[in-house]
């Protein structure tokens, strides 16, 4: 019953899509960029009139929208290059098909990395409340600390569908890679006319490493034979390549391992700075629905819409008409919205996005080539939609700095050369081909400043020590890397010779080889919570989880309680969040980074410690200072301490109902709710 309902949810989205691809395209004929157009436009709309009145549930809002998409599909029959719009939109459903298959087999969104904290952030969105919402971590304080627009996407995702807030997560997080597929099908297709080289420019995207990962079997040698053993070295090898410079280069034990990385056996090895560099499949396998996935398809859309004024003329020889001078000032329009959409999305690559965008208008300004009027409205409309949500996040944002990296905080050239071979082989590519393209001149130029600028400056975030780098390098290096890799890498098997195309596909495939180590993992690490899109698969395999989830779902509304098992990465809080309900306080160390290490947060974590330990001198006070609703005692808290919660029921019981789900002699787990008198007499 539930894989039908969720292929009808499936189908119900891509039908929507389909409409709003079929209508944004009639103005500007570009499909993947198009579809982002109308997607950009909507969701941003959406954004701003949250902040002036929240819009609720939206319950039933996709009959109407399922209506109109039909509508426009229909009238997209009736009109031209219909063959060219349906193979776009096969592209698209491969892409998430591909995407979707991620999620399918591994699904949970657990303690590990940052599931819970992007479950968090789609949480805060997802009552449709006026915007800034309450902080569903933070009880008492509104969510204004975090560039959050992606999720804010997903929960919008939610709220148009009726759909959980996990389930929303993870089909998000697919849509995402197939907005990327079909920008890097789009992009490819004004360069390179063979399928099988686009074919595998989306492969190297979606499936490749970076430059270590072809080169980890000659640094760290693993001669794992059963399954076990496997897939440790399928986990291990993927992380290595990412995580390698401060942290898996430990492990190196050839010869050429110490070449790149050094002798791990020399006292200062441990100090080396961490510097990583994550790529789609790394995502694939880590299943964040991060930041970092908008600004890559921010990334990718520019170049397709660049792709698309500078080389659709030059390569398919299309003759200037009024319809292609207003798709143009479409075009201008939609890179018009890209400043203000990294800002609120990925705030991270915000120079690194500005800077792609500028130096094209400057070439295009040397070249009198800009619709003006079409730039114009789009940054005008984009700044304003995004003025409400920077009204409050700006003042709030934490204030950071751009300093110059100090000399001995360089990359050692070693692994700098290791880590991206790749990069500096397509970038002489680019050179060479740059007499012979105006957008390959451009293009080749301005990633080769912004990867010299990577290496020369660093953003001063509170990280320090061998983590001084670590942010800097993880955001802007993971960003570099599909830019360049689709936009050079089309060039490259576009306009190159035999020999430049050689080389672009000898490089493209040893970078696939990292696709021996994803299928590994694909084969050897298990599949526990196969298809439980819901995500809380690994939390509601206990019975008795299940059972006080599906209560505290159905509750009212209102602030609950849950212990503090460490400062963050722990499943502290998920029931709470699964349950689409306001905590009191969520990870603490992460609530106190994004809220400048303010001095309450750690004394209300303190409190619940306190609390739980039953040494909290007043937690009837402390419970009605916040109006909690609902304590949970969890198996974890019931282990920690068996014999604290009869001394919490003595202290609670006046205004505290226990609930017991699970009750075997003097342990139990379960639920305290406020009592309904003790509710009324505090309203």
């Amino acid at each position: 019953m539930y894989l039908i309902y969720l292929l009808l949810t499936i189908g119900l989205i891509a039908v929507n899509l389909a409409g709003l691809t079929a209508l944004v395209s009639r103005y500007l004929p570009a499909q993947a960029s198009a579809r982002l157009l109308g997607l950009f436009v909507f969701t941003l709309s959406m954004f701003a009139v949250e902040h002036w009145h929240g819009l609720g549930k939206l319950s039933g809002f996709w009959v109407l929208s399922t209506g109109l998409a039909v509508w426009s599909i229909f009238q997209r029959q009736q009109g031209l290059r219909l063959r060219q719009f349906w193979m776009g939109e096969l592209v698209f459903i491969v892409g998430f098909i591909y995407g979707i298959a991620w999620r399918f087999a591994y699904p949970n969104i657990d303690a590990g990395s940052e599931h819970i904290t992007d479950l968090y952030f789609i949480s805060n969105f997802m009552g449709g409340a006026t915007l800034p919402a309450p902080d569903r971590w933070l009880a008492g304080a509104v969510f204004d600390c975090y560039y959050a627009f992606q999720h804010y996407a997903a929960a919008l995702l939610a709220r148009l569908f009726s759909m959980d807030i996990g389930l929303a997560m993870n089909l998000a997080w697919a849509l995402s890679i197939a907005l990327m597929v079909s920008l890097a099908w789009e992009i490819s297709g004004y360069f390179v006319k063979r399928y099988s080289f686009r074919a595998l420019l989306l492969a190297a995207l979606m499936l490749g490493g970076n430059g270590l990962s072809p080169l980890m079997p000659l640094m760290i040698t693993d001669n794992a034979t059963d399954d076990a053993s496997l897939q440790n070295k399928a986990v291990n090898r993927i992380w290595a390549s990412t995580r390698f410079a401060g942290s898996y280069d430990q492990q190196v034990n050839t010869a050429f391992g110490q070449a790149v990385a050094g002798d791990p056996r020399q006292a200062d090895f441990a100090a080396h700075l961490e510097l990583p560099l994550e790529t789609i499949a790394y995502y694939s396998v880590l299943g964040d629905y991060h930041p970092p996935l908008g600004g890559f398809v921010i990334a990718l859309w520019t170049l397709a819409l660049s792709a698309f004024l500078g080389m659709r003329k030059v390569v398919h020889s299309e003759p200037l008409s009024a319809d292609t001078t207003h798709a143009d000032a479409v075009a201008f329009f939609a890179l018009g919205l890209t400043p203000a959409l990294i800002l609120v999305t990925n705030a991270w690559v915000l120079p690194l996005q500005w800077l792609l965008l500028a130096s094209w208008l400057l070439l295009r300004y040397w070249k009198a080539d800009i619709h003006w009027h079409g730039l114009i409205s789009g940054g005008v409309m984009g700044l304003v939609l995004i003025y409400p949500f920077l009204s409050y996040f700006a003042a709030n944002a934490p204030m950071t700095s751009l300093h110059w990296v100090l000399p001995d905080s360089h990359s050692p050239w070693a692994f700098f050369v290791a880590m991206h071979w790749p990069l500096l082989l397509w970038l002489g590519v680019g050179l060479v081909l740059a007499r012979r393209s105006p957008w390959a001149a451009w293009l080749t130029l301005t990633l080769l400043v912004i990867f010299c600028f990577s290496e020369w400056v660093y953003v001063d975030d509170p990280l320090e020590g061998k983590y001084q780098r670590f942010n800097t390098t993880l955001k802007w290096w993971s960003w570099l890397w599909p830019t360049a890799l689709i936009g050079l890498g089309s060039v490259a098997l576009g306009l190159g010779g035999r020999l430049i195309k050689t080389v672009m596909v000898l490089s493209l495939s040893a970078l696939l080889l990292y696709s021996v180590d994803i299928a590994r993992y694909w084969r050897y690490v298990g599949k526990p919570q196969l298809g439980q899109l819901a995500g809380n698969g690994w939390l509601t395999q206990d019975a008795t989880v299940r059972t006080m989830l599906a209560h505290l779902k159905n509750a009212p509304d209102g602030i609950v309680l849950e212990s503090i098992e460490q400062g963050a990465y722990s499943a502290s809080g998920a029931l709470t969040l699964f349950a689409n309900k306001p905590l009191l306080l969520g990870w603490p160390d992460h609530i106190a980074q994004w809220r400048g290490n303010a001095a309450y947060i750690s004394n209300r974590a303190a409190d619940i410690r306190a609390f739980y330990k039953g040494e909290l001198l007043d937690p009837l006070g402390f419970l009605g200072k916040f109006s909690v609703q609902t304590i949970v005692w969890s198996l974890a808290d019931q282990q920690r301490m068996p014999l604290l919660r009869e001394v919490l029921q003595n202290q609670i019981s006046r205004d505290y109902q226990w609930r017991a789900f699970d009750s075997n002699g003097a342990q139990a787990v379960g639920l305290w709710e406020r009592r309904l008198q003790t509710a009324a007499m505090q309203h």
